[in-house]
């Protein structure tokens, strides 16, 4: 019981003293395709340039660091690879 009011608290203080959750990439912007990420499948692959599928969005695609495969998870924290939102085609 003791081990959980620690992490509890240890949670908090984070938060109040403004420790960041996650660090968001921006740098890519290509997909391969535009279709939903099925379950457990990577979102991006390591090393790779382009992101493999969507995510949802209400979720994000996180690894646990630049150099991991990443997957569609609701948890914000760790390495977030920022997906673009779709842009809309309309004939002009």
């Amino acid at each position: 019981m003791a081990y959980i009011w620690v992490l509890m608290i240890s949670s908090i203080i984070g938060i109040v003293i403004g420790m960041p959750k996650a660090f968001v990439d921006t740098s890519i912007n290509e997909y391969i395709t535009e279709r939903l990420c099925w379950s457990r499948e990577a979102c991006k692959e390591e090393f790779q340039a382009v992101f493999i599928c969507r995510c949802p969005e209400w979720s994000y695609c996180q690894s646990p660091g630049r150099y991991y495969n990443a997957y569609c998870s609701i948890v914000d924290t760790g390495y977030i690879w920022a997906q673009h939102a779709k842009e809309n085609s309309t004939n002009s």
